[in-house]
């Protein structure tokens, strides 16, 4: 086997790719290489600038130390030797440090707290900033925040500690801090900064007036302390967009970070040369290859052209054969014999080039057999041309549909033979067939389709077809729908926008989804989704459209939405809704909380009509003021927000709001007085969005609940007191996780006797100093937050593990007895937790009591009724804490499941000298008695108290006289000793 040689252009082609190959490969190499020096050169240098400067920002914070360490040493000397001349001596002191430091601007005594004990400007927020974060060298000196003075010069915050309640504060100059970046060899556009943790800029190379003081911006952010310079690479400015090679250096000793970069731009401007001067000339390789091989493609493409031209003629002739399936045949002979072409043959899988015309018919179609040997019969007379179209079963087995054509034709000698053509149209009767049936199917869809469809004319916009299920919608016949328009069955103040939307439709736009409005032929007015498709139909350019009636839809997503966004009981908005409407169109508004309480209580006592009357009245009332001064929404339950908008002074809507809930509000046969609390913060001095001025309107709104006052405008120590607050609440979830409660007890004694009776279980949190936090501290906050519930938890199981060691001891017929906040009553498992409690400890009936107020009760009587019967029944005690001092109602409290009644210390204090405490004690004591309860007395401090109330009757006492609060291990030493005397 010969093998054909290679192409000359072809080789050519290969060697001169190859070569261009190698060349842009080396070429790359050389690049690659050259650039990565250069870069990595930079990068050096940059990180070299930046741990410079770290070194020289170190020396001088180093100075700034010495100079106030020597200045707190001489003020302790000052207040230690001479404390009445303190003050003036250390005014001389610090005079002298600012004239050798000219770059510390001020330096104040400050206590603690940062409130100044020297002339000068002290800071509130010394202990947020004074931690070891901010330490410089591990020594006393400590970095703050920038601060802007009054004359609008940038200064840094720094303190050192004098002695334990006193700090000196000073104020640094950021002219020090300058110096030290604009002094290094940075090039024409480099940069160097010096930042503080806070992310504030203390120092820029290129723009100080407008970055100094200054938070970084974004993507820039304050990293992590690190030993070594850290290299940041190629990174763009987000000041000025350009591109640098950076480091910074983020030292571990003092709380600062030091920026230096080169630019980009000049460190490459060498390589940029390289590189296209590179370019140029692979460019010119390119051009010198390619225009050779345009000359030898030339001449090579000459040569073919010769002896294609000789091969088009035979080729274009078998392709026109091939590509129509066009194949010969003849019949001819005595005895007739069918002939046909290796084509024909090829093209009916027939298994030889010639049969007998009665094995020809044998393949045809029974139903086409008859009339073809007829035709057949015919034109082999002489009669006529043959033109037919049958079906004959080909070779492989399948059914085909023929077009054959052939006239009388002489032969050789006399003979005649007949000729001619046949040509496969199966594929184009079966299309033929197909959209016959496709144009069924879609007739039979169109008709039967339970959605209005129509055809219209993108011109004329006449209907071309309509179907049945859009006659029975719209009401017209089909014969009135063909007579019309589209325009006819749409408001006329649409039509504009039809005409132009089916212009677009013509020329090639795809109509989407549109939700219009449709008219009936009796004049009612519906909405529609209507879906389109362009197509053609009758010769006509025309649109396919389904009518889809969306009315009650829309109904049901308009009403979703107003749901959404109103309260349903009031029709007012909702707080969130409030927030998006504020936030998209007001620039400058007020917003007062008004919290209402008395609501909840309205609801709990006279029913929740009379609650839902109430809440409607106060919405309609303070609807009125939002018509006239912005918007107002509805919190559940007992909130309100008024947003004041407009221009005018919005201290004449808070005075309407005030009057109006002072005013008392109607009920059906009472009027109810509500009491009333209002925040106010405004937009934009509180925040700029929405949910920050709500959220400080609602903290205001707190504040004044816990002040007093009706109305308070939010301000920033608010929010320092919620933090702190927030603060606490963290801890007090960690404390209960840790178990850093404990329980104290105090002894209730029989009046007579004097022996033991009970224990009150009471709540202690120690400190890691020796210290309490004490409960009014974190109480009411464990109320507000719930933590209240998981605390209270702590404290029922904590007494049932107490009373088993008491049992244990031969104390158990001392029952504990726990305090229970409102929270606990009402939205906790209170009678579960009693009773696994008791089951878990092994506990008898009565082991356990619980203590809860009046006020407590009173709350939701109903509720308090079922509870307590509840724990009556699991064998919980109960008693009734600070009797007399509420406003039950004796027709609750007579039905109530109670034990015992504590009467207030406030009663109690001095009842043997005053005759109206007296006076009172006897009456609850009388009223205990009669309901046949247990009376015990608190707060008893004296022996003349403790005779008084025993000589009265009453069964128990309890107070600092008996034994204060103690740890359960001196409340059993006391037992014992009580016990053995």
């Amino acid at each position: 086997m010969t093998r054909t040689p290679a192409h000359p252009l072809r080789v050519m082609i290969i060697a001169g790719v190859a070569v261009g190959l190698l060349l842009a490969g080396g070429m790359i190499s050389m690049l690659w290489n050259d650039r990565n020096s250069r870069l990595e050169a930079a990068q050096r240098q940059s990180a070299a600038l930046a741990s410079g400067s770290s070194r020289l920002l170190r020396a001088q914070l180093v100075t700034w130390e010495r100079a106030l360490r020597g200045t707190a040493s001489d003020t302790r000397e000052f207040y230690r030797q001479v404390p009445d001349q303190a003050p003036a001596l250390f005014e001389a002191s610090v005079r002298g440090v600012l004239e050798r430091n000219q770059d510390l601007a001020s330096i104040t005594l400050v206590d603690d707290r940062g409130v100044p004990l020297s002339a000068g400007g002290g800071d509130l927020t010394l202990q947020s900033w004074v931690v070891p974060e901010n330490r410089l060298l591990n020594g006393g000196l400590y970095l703050g925040a920038l601060e802007q003075t009054a004359d609008k010069h940038w200064v840094l915050r720094a303190a050192l500690q004098v002695q334990p309640g006193q700090w000196l504060l000073t104020r640094v100059r950021l002219g020090a801090f300058q110096e030290v970046v604009s002094g290094l060899d940075l090039g024409r556009d480099g940069t160097a900064s010096i930042g503080n943790r806070y992310g504030q800029l203390l120092a820029h190379s290129r723009e100080p007036e407008r970055l100094v003081g200054n938070p970084l911006t974004r993507p820039m952010r304050v990293l992590p302390p690190s030993p070594m310079v850290m290299k940041r690479g190629v990174v763009t400015s987000p000041y000025d967009g350009e591109r640098r090679i950076a480091a910074v250096s983020v030292p571990t000793d003092f709380p600062l970070s030091l920026y230096a970069s080169l630019s980009y731009r000049e460190v490459m401007a060498g390589w940029y040369l390289l590189l296209y001067a590179s370019i140029g000339i692979y460019l010119l390789y390119l051009t010198g290859f390619a225009y050779l091989i345009y000359r030898v493609d030339r001449s090579t493409r000459h040569q073919q052209q010769l002896s294609e031209e000789l091969q088009a003629g035979n080729a274009e002739l078998a392709l026109a054969h091939e590509v129509g399936k066009v194949g010969t045949w003849s019949i001819h002979g005595e005895r007739p014999i069918v002939y046909w072409s290796a084509l024909t043959q090829q093209m009916l899988s027939l298994p030889g080039r010639s049969t007998s015309l009665e094995g020809f018919l044998t393949r045809v179609h029974e139903e086409d057999r008859a009339w073809l040997n007829d035709m057949l019969v015919r034109a082999l007379a002489g009669k006529g041309a043959l033109n037919a179209m049958f079906r004959l079963r080909s070779g492989d087995g399948f059914l085909r549909w023929l077009s054959a054509r052939g006239e009388l034709v002489d032969d050789a000698g006399d003979s005649k033979r007949l000729a001619g053509a046949v040509v496969d149209i199966s594929e184009r009767v079966n299309t033929e067939a197909r959209a016959q049936e496709a144009q069924r199917q879609f007739r039979l869809v169109f008709d039967r389709n339970p959605a209005p469809f129509w055809i219209f004319d993108l011109i004329t916009l006449r209907f071309l077809e309509v179907n049945q299920a859009a006659i029975d919608q719209y009401g017209y016949s089909r014969e009135e729908f063909l007579a019309m328009s589209i325009l006819d069955i749409r408001p006329a103040a649409e039509w504009d926008e039809i005409r132009q939307t089916a212009g677009r439709a013509l020329s090639g736009d795809l109509l989407g989804l549109q939700v219009s409005t449709h008219l009936r032929k009796d004049g009612s007015a519906f909405h529609v989704q209507a879906h389109f498709a362009k197509l053609e139909f009758a010769g006509r350019n025309a649109c396919l459209a389904l009518a889809e009636d969306v009315s009650q839809r829309l109904r049901y997503e308009n009403e979703l939405a107003y749901r959404a966004s109103h309260h349903a009981g009031t029709g007012l908005l909702t707080v969130r809704a409030l927030s998006e409407r504020l936030d998209a169109g007001s620039l400058g508004y007020t917003i007062a909380h008004v919290q209402l309480r008395g609501l909840q209580m309205i609801t709990d006592t006279l029913g929740r009509d009379a609650g839902e009357e109430a809440l409607r009245a106060v919405s309609v009332r303070l609807g009125g003021l939002a018509a006239r001064h912005g918007l107002l929404a509805h919190q559940p339950a007992e909130d309100f927000v008024l947003a004041i908008e407009g221009e005018g002074d919005p201290q004449m809507a808070l005075n309407a709001l005030l009057a109006a809930v002072a005013e008392p509000i109607r009920g059906r046969d009472t009027y109810h007085q509500l009491e009333a609390r209002i925040g106010v913060a405004s937009c934009p001095l509180d925040g700029e969005l929405a949910e920050q001025v709500l959220g400080r309107a609602a903290q205001a709104a707190h504040a004044a609940r816990e002040t007093g006052v009706v109305l308070l405008h939010f301000n920033a120590g608010m929010a320092a007191h919620y933090t702190e607050r927030l603060q606490l609440a963290g801890r007090i979830h960690m404390a209960i996780d840790r178990g850093e409660f404990v329980l104290y007890f105090q002894p209730i004694m029989d009046a007579s006797e004097g022996s033991p009776v009970a224990l009150e279980a009471l709540l202690r949190w120690p400190q890691a100093d020796g210290s309490f936090i004490a409960p009014v501290d974190f109480i009411q906050l464990c109320e507000d937050t719930g933590l209240i519930i998981a605390l209270g938890r702590w404290v029922i199981h904590a007494a049932a593990r107490a009373q088993k060691q008491l049992s244990a001891a031969g104390w158990q017929h001392l029952p504990i007895a726990v305090n229970v906040s409102a929270v606990q009553l009402f939205n906790s498992d209170l009678v579960g937790e009693f009773s696994r409690a008791m089951q878990d400890h092994g506990l008898a009936r009565g082991a356990l009591q619980m203590e809860l107020t009046e006020s407590v009760l009173m709350r939701n009587p109903t509720q308090a009724l079922q509870t307590l019967g509840h724990l009556h029944a699991n064998g919980v005690g109960v008693a009734l804490d600070d009797f007399g001092t509420g406003f039950s109602s004796m027709s609750y409290l007579q039905h109530l499941p109670l034990d015992s009644l504590k009467i207030d210390r406030g009663f109690v204090s001095d009842v043997e000298t005053n005759p109206r405490n007296a006076a009172i004690c006897r009456a609850l004591l009388s009223l205990g008695h009669s309901m046949g309860l247990s009376v015990i007395a608190e707060g008893v401090e004296t022996e003349g108290q403790r005779r008084w109330l025993a000589a009265h009757g009453c069964d128990q006492v309890q107070g600092y006289l008996l034994g204060r609060p103690m740890p359960l291990e001196q409340v059993l030493a006391m037992l014992e000793g009580s016990h053995s005397s």
